[in-house]
């Protein structure tokens, strides 16, 4: 099960400025501020702090400005703001948003990410970090590769078995070598296997003279 913590900790220099603080903004900034961090940081949401006691308000989106933008226009003046956008104070743009705290099962929060593109992570009114549906992408991207990468290992150290175990003769023998100690699930053949199968196998102290010269030739190199 996924934890929160786990994008997290994933995300975290991504989402933090310089002095390694979450990036926000209180109740009384302006909005033309809230659109510079936005930029700059090229991020649509931002989390809302109380400027007093450092708990969180809630959040400001690009969403929300463009809504407030449509409700200050008045058409009889061209499509005209009336009041300059730029002008409010975060707290006439603010919504409404609840803290998750850092255990919660991230999978089970995919509904509240299906209604808002963002989830406030903290506790207590303290704020965490603010993770968003780019950064469950971001976490989903780095998972696969990871798996990938563990894919390639394991094809290479088929091949090197393979190589070194080149008959049907040395490789029983090897398997025997290193679980002849299991009474059930042994491995049959080099498909049967997991990569800590491989592992098991080449580095047992009966086979790993038959692997040493060769992995010490590749190290070498």
């Amino acid at each position: 099960m996924f934890k929160l913590h786990t994008l997290t900790k994933l995300v975290r220099k991504k989402r933090r400025s310089t002095d390694g603080k979450v990036i926000t903004v209180t109740m009384t900034d302006k909005v033309r501020t809230v659109v510079r961090l936005m930029i700059k940081y090229d991020f649509s949401q931002l989390p809302v702090i109380n400027e007093h006691n450092g708990k969180v308000e809630g959040v400001i989106s690009t969403d929300f400005i463009v809504r407030s933008l449509y409700h200050l226009t008045d058409p009889r003046v061209q499509d005209k703001a009336v009041i300059d956008v730029m002008e409010l104070s975060v707290a006439q743009c603010i919504e409404e948003a609840s803290l998750h705290p850092e255990k919660s099962d991230m999978l089970a929060l995919g509904r509240t990410l299906a209604d808002v593109p963002y989830v406030l992570v903290g506790e207590d009114g303290v704020l965490v970090d603010i993770l968003t549906n780019s950064d469950i992408v971001y976490l989903f991207r780095e998972l696969a590769a990871h798996f990938l990468a563990i894919g390639q290992i394991e094809q290479k150290l088929r091949l090197l078995i393979a190589k070194v175990l080149h008959t049907e003769e040395l490789l029983n023998k090897a398997i025997d070598n290193a679980f002849s100690y299991r009474k059930e699930n042994q491995p049959q053949t080099l498909a049967d296997m997991t990569f800590d199968n491989y592992r098991l196998l080449i580095m047992n102290r009966h086979n790993w003279p038959k692997f040493a010269p060769l992995l010490a030739d590749r190290q070498a190199t």
